[in-house]
């Protein structure tokens, strides 16, 4: 069962990194069919549009931001050092503001992709690809999956978390599209990178000792 799960893992990791390698690829060479993937995925993201709708995203997208994602993984990773849980409280530390955040913000200078010239509904000050948002909100609902897969016993409860931390890295990759301030292949490349990161980090976890991750 665990070589099963460690050969899943290798293969969506792999595929993952491929996904980052050719987006990179066509958003440093501006490909064509970056432009064609980014204009469908807008328009059709925004053919739903409604006010209501647009309230939603506006404020959700926030939830990424650098200060709310800091406050939650601090509280998070105390609570889990309280329940006596510290090699799974530095899992999710290391992975969301020890990589996510510098890792973005390092690949995001050096491509220097400009954001989507339209109207931004939330400000931004960094450059586009790959969307930190998308990437942090993976590694930390990512995190959190792996700590609920291995501590929690009932399985109708891990299914659920699981299922509202993939809702939530869906909800998150959606609204920066919506609000305007990143291309869908920004939202693509930071998922990617992120589960790779992720990936790499769990191996690593795994051959620390103390509680199995």
């Amino acid at each position: 069962m665990k070589t099963r799960s460690t050969r899943l893992w290798n293969t969506l990791a792999g595929a993952s990194l491929i996904i980052f390698l050719v987006f990179t690829y066509g958003v440093l060479f501006q490909q064509a069919w970056v432009h064609s993937f980014d204009n469908y995925w807008y328009h059709t993201i925004h053919h739903f549009a409604t006010p209501p709708l647009t309230a939603f995203f506006t404020y959700f997208t926030k939830l990424g931001n650098v200060m709310p994602l800091i406050a939650f993984v601090v509280g998070t990773c105390l609570i889990l050092l309280v329940v006596n849980h510290p090699k799974a409280s530095a899992f999710l530390f290391i992975n969301t503001l020890g990589l996510a955040i510098p890792v973005n913000t390092i690949i995001k200078s050096l491509i220097n992709r400009p954001r989507p010239k339209l109207a931004h509904l939330v400000q931004v000050h960094s450059s586009s690809f790959p969307s930190g948002h998308s990437m942090s909100i993976m590694m930390l609902c990512g995190s959190l999956i792996i700590i609920v897969n291995a501590f929690l016993k009932k399985q109708s409860e891990k299914v659920m978390l699981d299922l509202l931390f993939i809702v939530m890295i869906i909800l998150i990759g959606i609204s920066r599209i919506y609000v305007g301030v990143h291309f869908a292949s920004d939202v693509v490349g930071g998922w990617s990178l992120g589960f790779c990161l992720l990936r790499i980090s769990k191996f690593v976890f795994s051959k620390i000792g103390g509680e199995p991750l």
